[in-house]
């Protein structure tokens, strides 16, 4: 009987083991499944969408709708043609907060390029890589900051808005060596030369006007220290004359009190 309830217990500790293997099997199993459908859509996600090339864009919602705007080379240099980009979104009924993107978006639209107080119109076309996507060409001839007026509406949604996209850059931050003048590549590179050779030169004094100065604030020093000196010599030279004469002083009185015990003596002999 005995071993018959030993062997029950040795079965169901048994049991306990293969059923704790089995759920540990279950969870591992489930969990790599989540994490492998986790990856799938995070890859979907971002290899799918229509704005996955242009990160550094500037974007804007509207409603329902997202107008990204940008340059198509970046960063954009002057004197280099470029486009325009705009791409345009709106969220899905499903939703699901899925973008879909938006053809003939820009019927209704007038989009104009700004630089300081000049605005100039855009003729934009669709992508033909991207749907939804929008191109202008443009030639910038002017380094700083340039602004997109927007204004009309997609898909009846009303739009009024000016938003800045990147600065556009000299062609000397990339360049590599540097042009000479006279080689026959234009004013704008004897103006870069120029504007270099001007920050150089200013470099120059500037690290000329700095070394002036320390050398000065070291004469300064060197003057001070040596009036420190002087001073330290003259109280030295006082303290000997001191002394000196305090010695004297002790030699004469006591040869006086010499002569004075001297004569003392004689007398009262």
């Amino acid at each position: 009987m005995w071993k018959q309830g030993i062997s029950i217990i040795l079965d169901m500790g048994y049991n306990r083991k293969v059923y704790r293997s089995i759920s540990l099997f279950i969870m591992l199993f489930v969990y790599l499944m989540t994490v492998i459908t986790a990856k799938n859509n995070i890859f979907d996600n971002v290899l799918n969408s229509p704005f996955q090339k242009v990160l550094a864009h500037v974007s804007n919602e509207y409603g329902n709708i997202t107008v990204q705007t940008g340059w198509d080379q970046e960063p954009p240099l002057v004197d280099e043609i470029n486009d325009i980009v705009v791409g345009v979104t709106r969220e899905s009924n499903l939703g699901n907060s899925s973008a879909i993107p938006v053809r003939n978006a820009l019927a209704d639209m007038n989009i104009l390029v700004k630089y300081g107080g000049v605005t100039k119109s855009l003729d934009f076309v669709p992508s033909q890589t991207q749907e939804g996507w929008y191109e202008a060409k443009i030639l910038p001839t002017r380094i700083g900051s340039y602004n997109l007026v927007l204004n009309g509406t997609i898909q009846n949604q009303p739009i009024s808005d000016e938003v800045q996209v990147e600065d556009v850059e000299s062609k000397q931050k990339i360049s590599f060596p540097e042009t000479i003048s006279g080689s026959g590549s234009g004013s704008s590179n004897d103006a870069a030369n120029t504007n270099l050779l001007n920050g150089q030169i200013s470099n120059i004094l500037n690290q000329i006007t700095n070394d002036i100065n320390n050398i000065r604030d070291d004469i300064g020093t060197l003057a001070e220290s040596n009036s420190n000196i002087q001073e330290g010599i003259q109280n030295v030279k006082d303290i000997a004359d001191r002394s000196y004469m305090l010695a004297i002083t002790a030699i004469g009185v006591g040869a006086a009190g010499i002569l004075i015990a001297a004569a003392a003596l004689v007398r009262t002999r």
